[in-house]
Parts: C-alpha cells; structure tokens; sequence
C-alpha cells in the first residue's frame, strides 16, 4: 500500500482559505440531549462526571487542561476528569482498564489498525460514524481514524516528527541544514568537537528511539507493500530493518547521542537541548511548546530527520497525533458526545493545534504555523510524506513496546541488533497466537 501523501493532499490540508468552521446548529444539537435531561438550574442538577483518560502530560500535554475548563463553564452540570500519563506507560494502561471494564467514558488513542483498529474489533469503542461534525473534516484524516468503513474518533490534528535544532549553535558554527545523512553525520561532528552533545535523548522507556526509528524509516523503508508484507508474516523486521536500526545506533557508538542515555528520561533531554548543551533533539511537533516554555527565549528550528543517502529525497514523517473516542459501555454516552462534538469545533481544534505546534485537520482552515516549524512544514507542503511507520501494523501495539524494550538493551550492549529486530518479530507473533486462543 502506498501512503505517501500527495503534494495536492497536504497543500489542501495547510494552505486553503479561512472559511467557517463546525457549524453552530450541530453543536446545539448535540449539546441539547444533555440539557433535556435537565430543566432546572445548573445548581439543582445533577452532576455528570465525564472520565477522560489520554497520552498527554507533563510538557506534552498542550492545551488540554484550558479546553476541559471552558468546555466545563459552557457546560455546568458536567465535571471532566483528565487522567493522562506517557505513551508507553499509558498503553498498558488503558489495556487493563478495558480489560477490567474500567476504562474512562473518553479514551485517547493513536490511529491506525493497532490501537483504534484492535479496541474496535474487540468491541470497546463507540461506532462514531452518526456524528454530525464528521462532515466538517477533510476525507483524508477521517480516512485515518475509519476501520471498514465505520468511524471511531476525532481526528484532532496532523503532527510531524523531525529533528529540533539550536540555531544559535548552528549560526556559530556555520552549519547548514544537513539535507542527507552524510551532512548530517558531519552536523554531528561538528557540534562534538565544540564539547557539545549532537544529540539529547532521554532513552529510559525507549520512546525516543522509537521516534527516531519512526522519523528515519519515512526515507528508509522505502517497500510500499511492507505493511502488507509484515502483517501477512511474508515478511519480518530481522532482515529488512537492519540496515536502518544500525544506521541509528552507529550514532550512539560514535558518541552522538546523550551518554548513559537509558538513565535519562525525556524531560530531562529536553532540558539538556534548550539548556545548550546539546544541539539537536529529535521528537514532534507537539514539543515545541513545551521546549518554548523551558526556554522562551530560545532560537530554535526544525528540519525533517535525511536518513537518506546523497541525492534521495528526504521524506517527512507524519500523521494524525491523537483521536478521542468513545467507550462502548460508557453509562455517560451524551455528555461523552458533546465533550467530542466541542473538540471537533474550529475553535477548540485551533487552540488545540497551536500549543501542539501541530497542522489543523478541518476543511478549508489554514493552519497558523509556529515560526520555528517553517523549514519542515515547507518540506511537508513542497515534498514527500509518510504516515508513521506502525500505522498499518495489525500487531503494531506488541512491535513497539518490544522495539522500546530491546532498543534499551542494545544501548546497553545487552542484545545485539539482530536479537532486538528478532524479538520484535517474536512479540508479534506471540501477540497473533493471543488473540487466536481467545476467538
């Protein structure tokens, strides 16, 4: 399957003119199945506690905290509960509370066949495709939240990884944006000989190698039928991977990257990067802000991740962020329509994408880029694109968690890297013998 966007697709998605956005007659609708149920004061009401549950904290969690208040003062008589955690950690959460029939009436999920795809198959998630703001989006990121044809989610905003840069560092030294891995290795040379780190990485759960596998197989994994391959088994990540993985290890063994890094965690590699004491830093576009606010003062720019050779085009990766959806057995099925209905308002779906320096998905809006993505947005309106590489992946949940988990041991010298791709394959089919036994 080849997923590379078209220049047309993204141009439509940034660049058209301002027009309106959820129309206001959809909203009320929605909105009045909570108000109907009440006819006195919002004091004599009663409460409807709204449990949302995401992937956002801590520097990531951008704007959510300001939404869910003014969603709260437009509407009193419900109480929203954010619970939110980091991707990794928040994986095996959520798994658990579905499990236990715990989970939150609003769910955060990444797109694709894995996680929207598989809570859907299993019945956990609210068939959202009746819902009158699906309209207002364009077709190709409601395509990235459907699964056979039914709509589950919002998709809240299209998001990039790539690589941040400290231009203050770059100007001194009189770097350029390195548009190849040649030139970029030579960026990396540059930066250590001044005593710097090239790279700040936090490596503690493995996320961030993650990204940086993810931000470099755009160019790489270059198979438009690898997701077809790999879920159909035809085809495993020891023995099409390999070349890449130690591409990005052979950063690490030529002291590029943050020492002892599986000690690190990724607030603390931030810090270190907008500290000076690293020139790159590698993550999405959804950390600007809060780069920004350790340093607000800071200089910074970002560049698609040139994994690839002289004379090859640097591909960007990028992708639907987050999605909201719904628990199938939720008891608060109204007022989890109407939290939905205000995320996928013009209004809040802005507020959301600028403090996650991310690209609006509604028809005819024109993002309003941060300053400091303008190289890469460039390069996403004028280039090529890749959805992320897990997307499609129908074990991606099992590949991933093994991928951070081994990435760990090799930055150790524990497993090699062969070992690290074999057992993610071995994850993936573990995680397929799983879901046979329990059909």
């Amino acid at each position: 399957m080849n997923r590379t966007l078209s220049v047309l697709l993204i141009l439509t998605l940034l660049f058209l003119p301002l027009v309106s956005g959820c129309s206001k007659s959809d909203f009320k609708a929605n909105k009045s199945k909570v108000e109907l149920e009440n006819t006195t004061s919002p004091e004599s009401q009663t409460i409807v506690k709204l449990r949302v549950s995401g992937f956002k904290s801590g520097s990531e969690i951008g704007a959510i905290p300001q939404i869910n208040e003014q969603f709260m003062k437009e509407n009193p008589t419900i109480k929203v509960t954010y619970e939110g955690m980091p991707g990794a950690q928040y994986s095996e959460f959520i798994k658990s509370k579905f499990a236990t029939n715990d989970a939150s009436d609003v769910i955060m999920l990444n797109p694709g066949i894995s996680s929207v795809g598989s809570y859907s198959k299993a019945g956990f998630i609210r068939d959202l495709s009746d819902q009158p703001w699906i309209k207002d989006f364009t077709p190709s990121v409601i395509e990235a939240i459907s699964i056979n044809g039914k709509i589950y989610g919002t998709p809240n905003e299209m998001v990039v990884l790539g690589v941040y840069y400290n231009k203050e560092i770059f100007t001194k030294l009189a770097l350029k944006t390195p548009t190849n891995w040649d030139e970029f290795l030579a960026v990396c040379e540059a930066i250590k000989s001044e005593g710097l780190t090239p790279i700040s990485i936090g490596n503690n759960d493995g996320w961030m190698t993650l990204a940086a596998l993810y931000s470099m197989g755009s160019s790489l994994i270059k198979d438009p039928d690898f997701d077809k391959k790999i879920n159909a088994r035809s085809t495993k990540f020891n023995g099409t991977w390999n070349e890449m993985v130690n591409q990005w290890f052979s950063l690490n063994d030529k002291g590029y990257l943050t020492p002892k890094s599986t000690s690190i965690s990724l607030d603390q590699a931030q810090k270190d990067f907008v500290g000076g004491k690293a020139g790159m830093y590698i993550d999405g576009s959804w950390s600007l802000a809060g780069l920004l606010k350790i340093n607000p003062n800071m200089k910074l720019g970002m560049f698609a991740m040139p994994a690839n050779k002289a004379g090859e085009e640097t591909v960007v990766s990028a992708s639907i962020g987050t999605t909201w959806t719904i628990n199938a057995r939720t008891k608060n099925l109204a007022a989890a329509q109407l939290y939905l209905a205000y995320w996928a308002k013009k209004a809040t779906l802005m507020e959301w994408a600028k403090s996650q320096a991310s690209f609006i998905t509604l028809k005819d809006v024109t993002s309003d880029i941060a300053p400091e993505l303008s190289e890469i947005s460039h390069s996403l309106a004028t280039g090529k694109s890749h959805s992320y590489l897990s997307t499609y992946w129908e074990q991606s949940e099992a590949a991933q968690n093994e991928m951070m988990a081994s990435a760990q041991g090799v930055y150790l010298k524990a497993v090699t890297i062969d070992q690290m791709l074999t057992n993610m394959d071995n994850a993936w089919d573990r995680a397929v013998k799983q879901e046979e036994q329990q059909k």
